[in-house]
């Protein structure tokens, strides 16, 4: 696995928690990400989150900075659209769009029937004579890496596991609580604050090629913070590489308050 792909990767993973009387009320919050290396910082990212009653929308640009930008200049967009069904997010929409220098790329899928749809793609990984076949009726009820995520951390308690598909391969993320933990103030976080720690790992099911088989992540923890009433935000990712370690600090903002949450 290249830079560009451990970049997708890793940001895939960075993602927000959020039961379900949220969607009884409107919420729009700035976030912030900052992303490292064994310590170097790699990447940032800022975006935005909306919720509306029973719609959430949320999109992040993100890319890379310091030497990090002088050896890959990597910039990705996301952006996802979910509705609240049974009390869990089902996937509306998925689109990413990535680029490396003059390099392009996008993934565009509609999750609005049972099996999702890849609207458009480039490069096209049903093209791709190395990648696994997946057969479409193992995608159905499927969701994206967000939303995902997002279910994971309903109630707060970690403990959930989700089917995703991306595009170009299914896996399942599986995730449970391990303690309460207080992060302490630094340069991204203005104060300490607690936290719910969680480990979460991948099961690599279709579509890999042999490569990501053997080098894609498959573990790391997670922390999150509690912002209000059953709403929960990733406050920090941990994933060991084979690079080492990935750390990515996130924060968030209310959109009319002039300073940062943290």
């Amino acid at each position: 696995m290249n830079k560009k792909s451990f970049l997708k990767i890793s940001f895939t993973f960075i993602f927000f928690f959020i039961n379900k009387m949220l969607f009884a009320t409107t919420i729009e919050k700035e976030i912030f990400f900052s992303a490292y290396l064994k310590g170097i910082n790699l990447a940032k990212a800022e975006g935005q989150i909306k919720i509306n009653p029973n719609i959430l929308e949320l999109y992040f640009t993100a890319q890379t900075v310091g030497v990090f930008s002088l050896i890959s200049e990597w910039q990705q967009t996301l952006s996802i659209s979910a509705i609240l069904v049974n009390n869990k997010l089902k996937s509306q929409q998925y689109k990413s769009d990535d680029s490396r220098g003059n390099k392009k790329g996008h993934m565009y899928l509609s999750f609005k029937n049972e099996i999702p749809k890849i609207v458009s793609a480039q490069p096209d990984p049903r093209e791709n004579k190395e990648r696994e076949k997946i057969d479409k009726n193992l995608l159905r009820n499927t969701i994206d890496p967000i939303s995902g995520i997002l279910n994971i951390g309903l109630n707060g308690n970690c403990n959930h596991k989700e089917i995703i598909f991306d595009g170009k391969r299914r896996y399942i993320i599986n995730a449970s609580f391990m303690e309460e933990v207080t992060i302490k103030k630094n340069h991204f976080f203005s104060e300490n604050f607690n936290s719910i720690k969680c480990v979460f790992s991948i099961k690599k099911l279709e579509g890999y090629t042999e490569k990501e088989k053997k080098r894609y992540p498959g573990n790391g923890y997670i922390w999150y913070k509690k912002v209000g009433k059953n709403l929960f935000f990733p406050s920090k990712i941990a994933i060991d590489t084979r690079w080492g370690e990935f750390l990515c600090l996130i924060k968030e903002k209310e959109l009319k308050n002039e300073s940062n949450s943290l």
